[in-house]
């Protein structure tokens, strides 16, 4: 029985780090609103509220662009790319003989760690943790056929999309009762912002860590964590989800792997995720309604992973990603780095720039920031073969301490 090892340099699939350094790039897009403004309240209140009022005209145009292209859409592509690499591994696994379970189940263990010191001790909009956690349900799903997969990821997800039909139904009869509690929910939410607004512009180290706390509880009792519900957890989680089991059924049907084999697929789905992930996506911006969204968000997304198949192993540009790969390969550094990179931008205990900056210049300084981590990525792999935090991820996860430099045989 060989040691199952770390995935080797030469035997990694360039166009998965390409997805996972895009993906990223569409994350820190999105995540601005929540590094700049209090956006965790402030989404909950609507379009309109009192920092829109006081937004340009290009702030508002970059909002309605983002909600089109890169709301959700990202995180979608981040999960469907968790769910991967938990099939490849365990085909890896499966190959060498090894056992899969107990390797996958501390390296969990080491993700919810680093969530946790992120969610609480950094940054509160913390992605880290849920992963880890929805990793464990994961693993029961380790040894179902692609078909399976895509089943419960469609039936998951269309199961999560009822109560938001349900909802646009009381929408249009416009319940009286309905309305008196979303505007009593809303003048909250507002509250919270502008609380955490005066803490995260002009508080104290202290008093930005007791507001970060709050604000990462706050996100928890919705979502069921706080409340230790399972089921309130796992349902506000199942669009996560659905797109790990999604990744999973991909990598096990190689629909990635050997993109030439399954032209078909990568055909249908393009020409679908155009047409009704971008009709679905406008009218969700147009209209503001969540199920648009939900309808539309995946559907982009793999027209997103379509087309960039296409662009990297089909085409003469696909040296151009190259910068893209090197981010994702270092996916896991990059994230936490862009955490703290931002906090100190925008928290007083930095620059302060926190509630002063709208969606247009907050999606400038996104590009900036993704463009300094590319520089960096490529100086880092010049002489590393693993990003820092990769390294001692794996090193936990394999309980070994992993070669890290590169030598001149490398």
């Amino acid at each position: 029985m060989k040691a199952l090892q770390p995935v080797a340099e030469n035997e990694r699939l360039p166009l998965l780090d390409v997805l996972r350094g895009v993906a990223l790039l569409g994350i820190l897009l999105v995540n601005m609103a929540h590094f700049s403004y209090p956006d965790l309240y402030l989404s909950f209140v609507g379009n309109e509220h009192f920092l829109s009022n006081t937004w340009h005209f290009t702030d508002h145009v970059t909002r309605f662009l983002l909600d089109v292209w890169i709301q959700m859409k990202f995180i979608l592509l981040f999960s469907f790319l968790f769910g991967f690499g938990m099939a490849v591994m365990r085909e890896r696994s499966l190959e060498k003989g090894t056992r899969f379970a107990s390797m996958y189940v501390r390296r969990l263990i080491v993700l919810l760690l680093f969530g946790t010191v992120h969610a609480f001790f950094i940054w509160d909009g913390d992605i880290l943790t849920d992963y880890a956690l929805l990793g464990f349900v994961l693993l029961l799903f380790g040894r179902s056929k692609p078909k399976t997969l895509v089943i419960w990821a469609l039936s998951l997800y269309l199961l999560f999309s009822i109560p938001f039909v349900l909802s646009s139904f009381v929408v249009e009869t416009g319940e009286n009762g309905m309305n008196e509690w979303e505007e009593t929910m809303k003048t909250e939410y507002e509250s919270e912002a502008k609380q955490a607004l005066e803490v995260y512009s002009n508080g104290t180290f202290s008093e930005i860590a007791t507001q970060r706390i709050h604000d990462r509880m706050t996100y928890m009792s919705i979502n069921g964590m706080l409340t230790f519900n399972p089921f309130i957890y796992f349902f506000s989680s199942i669009p996560y989800f659905s797109m790990f089991l999604l990744g999973a059924a991909f990598a096990k049907a190689r629909i990635l792997h050997d993109p030439d084999k399954h032209q078909r697929i990568h055909r249908i789905l393009w020409i679908i995720g155009l047409i009704i992930g971008i009709g679905g996506n406008l009218l969700a911006a147009l209209s503001n309604q969540q199920l648009y969204l939900l309808i539309g968000a995946p559907f982009l997304m793999l027209f997103y992973v379509t087309t960039l198949t296409y662009l990297v192993t089909k085409t003469s540009i696909a040296r151009w990603f190259h910068p893209f790969a090197t981010v994702g390969r270092m996916a896991f550094t990059n994230y936490l780095c862009q955490s703290l990179i931002c906090t100190f931008l925008f928290y007083r205990y930095g620059l302060g720039l926190y509630g002063s900056v709208g969606p247009f210049v907050g999606t400038l300084m996104a590009f900036a920031i993704f463009a300094f981590q590319m520089a960096l990525s490529l100086l880092w792999f010049r002489r590393y073969r693993t990003g820092p935090l990769e390294w001692i991820w794996r090193s936990l996860t394999y309980k070994k301490r992993l070669p890290m430099k590169r030598t001149k045989a490398a």
